[in-house]
């Protein structure tokens, strides 16, 4: 397979329209931004198709390392001039839904797939495919998605203010703040007391194939969440090692299922 890339796998035509349909089919959800940080090409599913995208490439990379012939096809099922792979979401029957493709056969494009569209399991378009391909699956730590709320936090402060796509994503107000070290110390602080009161601030991500967690930091109101701090487990602990904008927090915890908290909620309409 070797091609991560969905539009480098496949000719996709009506890209937008198919997710429109594709937004449809699944359990209804919010899928754009009430204020994108970047003024989306397609401004009513912005977020599916970025999740479509990752989904797409998570398969494709599990699909390659997956040495197991029977395994490879719970991952991405191919069979003579058809391929499909669920795509982790559900219909409002709790029906999965899958994408599907053909071989392309259009003479002007040289990719070798052709997408005919989004099915649950009763489409045609999946009649003869048995057994179909599992749920994308995501590498979890020891201790599962559960956050313990009595772990340390330790945060690579050095890392974060000195790393410039970090700085970027703090706010504007207090980049040049002379204790903004301090600042980020003491909102990770209240963040983790919180957690303890409120376990559900703490949300988990998808990073790099893995499952990590998302804290809340509040760096200007208390009410009020400016980014997302990062956390991986270790041992006993958690490192906090890079910060995330709130749009972006939200689309790597969709990856891992859809966002109940509050402070990710917000931000979707």
């Amino acid at each position: 397979m070797t091609i991560p890339d969905l539009f480098d796998f496949a000719f996709i035509p009506s890209w937008h329209l198919q997710l429109d349909e594709l937004a449809e089919l699944a359990l209804p959800e919010a899928w754009r931004f009430k204020h994108p940080e970047h003024f989306p090409k397609n401004p009513d599913t912005h977020i599916l198709e970025r999740y479509i995208q990752s989904v797409f490439r998570k398969q494709a990379i599990d699909y390659d390392a997956e040495t197991d012939f029977k395994k490879k096809q719970a991952i991405f099922h191919f069979e003579n001039e058809f391929c499909c792979f669920h795509t982790g979401l559900y219909t409002r029957n709790y029906k999965g839904i899958y994408a599907c493709f053909d071989r392309n056969k259009k003479t002007d494009s040289l990719l070798k797939w052709f997408f005919k569209g989004f099915a649950d399991e009763y489409s045609p378009l999946l009649r003869y495919v048995s057994p179909l391909p599992e749920k994308p699956l995501y590498q979890m730590p020891l201790q599962g998605i559960h956050y313990f709320s009595d772990w340390p936090i330790r945060v690579n402060v050095e890392h974060i203010l000195g790393d410039p796509a970090n700085m970027e994503r703090l706010p504007a107000e207090i980049r040049n703040n002379r204790n903004l070290p301090l600042l980020l110390e003491t909102a990770v602080e209240l963040a983790r007391r919180q957690a303890t009161i409120t376990p559900g601030i703490v949300v988990p991500q998808v990073y790099q194939q893995r499952v990590q967690f998302l804290l809340p930091l509040c760096l200007q109101n208390m009410e009020q969440p400016d980014l997302a701090m990062t956390l991986r487990p270790m041992d006993g602990y958690y490192m906090g090692y890079t910060c995330l904008t709130l749009q972006m927090a939200y689309a790597n915890a969709r990856l891992l299922a859809r966002p109940t908290a509050p402070w990710l909620l917000s931000l979707v309409e």
